[in-house]
């Protein structure tokens, strides 16, 4: 069997064992058709995100990309600049564990959406923009106990 290696997603060392064949497309030549390339891709970034190794910048721009977030918005999800998203993904610096954790929980709830993340970061980053405003916190005790008010 012949395998093909995948290359137009951006990383290396991805092969095709099956799910592909060439067409012949009049005036163009031998054309490469994937099928389900949806598919595959999702397959791929599963793949990336239970891996036991750290990230690669490749890799890393693979998920922004599969998320549909630009690096501008990765960034401000995961509370750095923008440059630092830039530089992980040429591999000129790593990304700190706990934000390379953020980023694969974060692909996993674009892809199963299963929680909430980023609408919880999104409200933490609101609340971090806030200066200088007094903040109160307002607890009240019923039959159920203690609950803070919203």
């Amino acid at each position: 069997m012949k395998m093909l290696e995948y290359r137009d997603c951006g990383l290396k060392g991805v092969w095709l064992a099956s799910g592909y064949h060439w067409e012949t497309v009049e005036g163009v030549g031998e054309c490469l058709e994937i099928e389900d390339i949806d598919g595959l891709h999702t397959a791929i970034a599963h793949h990336l995100v239970h891996y036991r190794k750290r990230l690669s910048g490749p890799e890393i721009r693979f998920l922004r990309i599969e998320m549909g977030m630009s690096q501008k918005r990765l960034a401000d999800t995961l509370g750095v600049d923008e440059q630092s998203v830039s530089l992980w993904e040429r591999s000129r610096r790593k990304p700190t564990l706990a934000a390379e954790r953020m980023l694969r929980l974060l692909y996993l709830e674009h892809a199963d959406g299963t929680t909430k993340l980023a609408e919880l970061i999104e409200r933490w980053n609101e609340t971090d923009r806030i200066e200088n405003e007094e903040q109160r916190t307002t607890a009240e005790k019923d039959s159920g106990g203690w609950r803070v008010a919203a």
